[in-house]
C-alpha cells in the first residue's frame, strides 16, 4: 500500500493529467497522511512532548541569521543572504521564528493534524524570508517575513506597522533566546 502511495503521490511530479489517487478511499489517504504526518510532527516540529529538542538544534541557524542581518545594516550594505536545506530544517527553524501556524503544541496523536500538517508547513521548496527596509536618513529598521511566499505574522513580537516589525523588537526578541 505504501509503495502503491508513493506511486500515486509522485505523479504529480510528471507532465500527465493521470492521477490514480481515486483507488483509495478518501479515509486511507487521510490515514496515510496521518502516518508521515505523525512521524515529522514527533521528529522535527513542536511536538509538546520532546521537550524543545528542534528548537535547540534551530539556535545556530538563527544566530546566523541575527549576525549576517546586523553585519550588513551595520555596513549600510544591501545583500541577500541565502541558506538552502530540506523540511527537517525548515520545520524547526520556522518553529523557533514564531512564525503564525508554524509553532504549534499539542500532545493527543489525534489532534496532531489539528496542530500540524506537513504539506501546509513544509511544502515542496518551502522557504522563510526576511525582508529589510530602511527610509533614507532613518535609522529604523523594519523587517517584513514571508512564509512559503506569503506575508505571516510573528504573534510573540509586537508591531504598530503590520505586517512591517521594527528591527530592533525582532532582534531582541531572538536575542532573548540565547540568553536563557
Amino acid at each position: 500500500m505504501w509503495d502503491l502511495f508513493g506511486v500515486v503521490g509522485g505523479m504529480q511530479n510528471i507532465e500527465t493529467e493521470l492521477s490514480f489517487y481515486d483507488i483509495f478511499e478518501k479515509e486511507e489517504l487521510f490515514n496515510l497522511f496521518q502516518c508521515v504526518n505523525y512521524k515529522v510532527y514527533v521528529e522535527d516540529a513542536n511536538y509538546a512532548l520532546n521537550g524543545g529538542i528542534m528548537m535547540e538544534n534551530a539556535k545556530p541557524l538563527v544566530k546566523n541569521i541575527l549576525d549576517s542581518a546586523n553585519e550588513v545594516i551595520a555596513n549600510n550594505g544591501k545583500a541577500a543572504t541565502l541558506r538552502f536545506a530540506h523540511d527537517g530544517n525548515l520545520i524547526p527553524l520556522a518553529m523557533l521564528l514564531h512564525i503564525e501556524g508554524a509553532y504549534n503544541s499539542v500532545e493527543d496523536p489525534a489532534d496532531f493534524y489539528k496542530a500540524f500538517s506537513t504539506f501546509k508547513v513544509a511544502p515542496m521548496a518551502g522557504n522563510v524570508q526576511l525582508v529589510f527596509f530602511r527610509k533614507n536618513g532613518s535609522d529604523d529598521i523594519l523587517v517584513k517575513f514571508l512564509y512559503n511566499e506569503k506575508e505571516v505574522r510573528v504573534p510573540p513580537i509586537d508591531s504598530d506597522i503590520l505586517p512591517y516589525y521594527h528591527w530592533k523588537d525582532v532582534e531582541s526578541y531572538y536575542q532573548s533566546w540565547f540568553n536563557k
